[in-house]
């Protein structure tokens, strides 16, 4: 075993393994899991999945906001928003800002080259982000008009405030 080799078996041995190695292979693993999960299931139950993931977010919503102490509006959804990403890989960023509108372009995902990790998984998953915005700000509205699963550059969230608002 060469230099490199023991260095790692010291890590693994003394429980030393950098956190961000073991953030990447867990953040991996529950995009797996879901995948698999999802697959697993019968239409209907896809379907419940995804309104069980819409719930998660906005039952996260209150403690995501008091965790990073951000306001509950437009630009404290899209912070929100990128921080729970950020959680489960995918770096994001704004690419546009406005009083009513705010556009977010997702260039790199954990998920999207994993094995059938489809539009479907995509917008299934994706609904504890809509629930997410939702709990933070109910005059928010989040929409989905590009997918890296669908071929496209980048997935871009629109996050908008509900008219007269």
């Amino acid at each position: 075993m060469g230099f490199r080799g023991r260095v790692i078996e010291f890590l693994v041995m003394h429980d030393l393994l950098p956190a961000r190695i073991r953030w990447k292979k867990s953040a991996s693993g529950v995009g797996r899991l879901f995948n698999d999960v999802f697959y697993l299931l019968d239409e209907n139950e896809r379907k419940k999945l995804t309104e069980l993931m819409y719930e998660q977010g906005l039952s996260d919503a209150d403690k995501v906001a008091e965790t990073l102490k951000i306001k509950r509006n437009l630009h404290g959804c899209a912070v929100a928003l990128m921080a729970a990403n950020c959680v489960y890989g995918i770096k994001s960023r704004i690419a546009k800002e406005n009083n009513n509108e705010i556009i977010i372009h997702a260039r790199e995902c954990l998920w999207k080259n994993k094995r059938n990790w489809t539009p479907a998984v995509c917008a299934s998953i994706e609904n504890y982000d809509v629930g997410l915005v939702k709990g933070i700000d109910k005059n928010v509205e989040y929409s989905c008009t590009k997918r890296r699963s669908k071929g496209d550059n980048f997935c871009e969230v629109i996050l908008k405030r509900k008219d007269g608002q």
